[in-house]
């Protein structure tokens, strides 16, 4: 692992580039809709109850990483538009899009309600334990 000598966040390649911080949260949830503030409260929640999660913001946008991104979120005016990168594809009538690269696979989903969250929670754990086991690569 090597650490940013100035903002001390810890990556998997030395001189990772990166925007040094972390940003703020209360930025990214200012003037949205109770539901969606809830809603992402929610998500943030489970997250952090994977394992050891770092929440990077800027604007209206967050990337959930362990020692990879493991999934990111553009917070919308009435969806959180969830992005989960897992090592397969997957099925999911929710997903309204699906692609990848030589590395992973993106599955994206619209989350309004707490039971599309629920539906999402075994892939988000899928895809954090995926970021945790390419730790080395």
């Amino acid at each position: 692992m090597w650490a940013c000598p100035t903002c001390k966040r810890q990556f998997t390649r030395k001189n990772q580039r990166h925007a040094c911080g972390t940003g703020d949260r209360a930025e990214v949830l200012r003037n949205r809709r109770p539901e969606l503030v809830e809603l992402y409260a929610a998500l943030e929640t489970f997250a952090k109850s994977l394992g050891p999660v770092e929440f990077v913001t800027r604007e209206r946008y967050v990337l959930l990483r362990s020692h990879r991104i493991f999934a990111d979120l553009t917070i919308m005016s009435d969806a959180l538009r969830l992005a989960i990168h897992l090592s397969r594809e997957a099925k999911n009538p929710l997903f309204i899009k699906v692609g990848g690269d030589r590395r992973q696979v993106s599955h994206v989903v619209k989350l309004h309600t707490m039971e599309e969250l629920e539906i999402m929670k075994p892939y988000l754990r899928e895809a954090y334990e995926y970021s945790i086991s390419q730790r080395a690569t």
